[in-house]
């Protein structure tokens, strides 16, 4: 297990993983769909937290290839995901 520097992540890590260890005695297709569920999920609620976070910068001021550093995408990346969220679109699932 990779170190976290937030324990609120560690935290958040150890119930996934809990969670994974309570669907090994499933049978294979339950437990893929379980997890495929889980995964969507948590892409989707981070992608989505993270164009807000992103947007929180740009109101600060911040640039978008300052962001995009943070976030780890290109700054176009960023003026992407604004954009879209400007225009009502949402974040896309990655």
């Amino acid at each position: 297990m990779d170190e976290v520097s937030d324990p609120r992540v560690g935290f958040l890590r150890s119930d996934v993983e809990r969670f994974c260890q309570q669907l090994d005695g499933l049978a294979p297709a339950l437990r893929m769909r379980l997890l495929e569920e889980l995964r969507g999920a948590l892409v989707g609620a981070l992608d989505e937290a993270r164009v807000e976070a992103m947007a929180a910068a740009s109101d600060e001021g911040w640039g978008l290839r300052r962001i995009g550093a943070f976030c780890g995408v290109s700054h176009e990346q960023v003026r992407r995901l604004l954009a879209e969220r400007q225009a009502g679109d949402g974040p896309p699932v990655s």
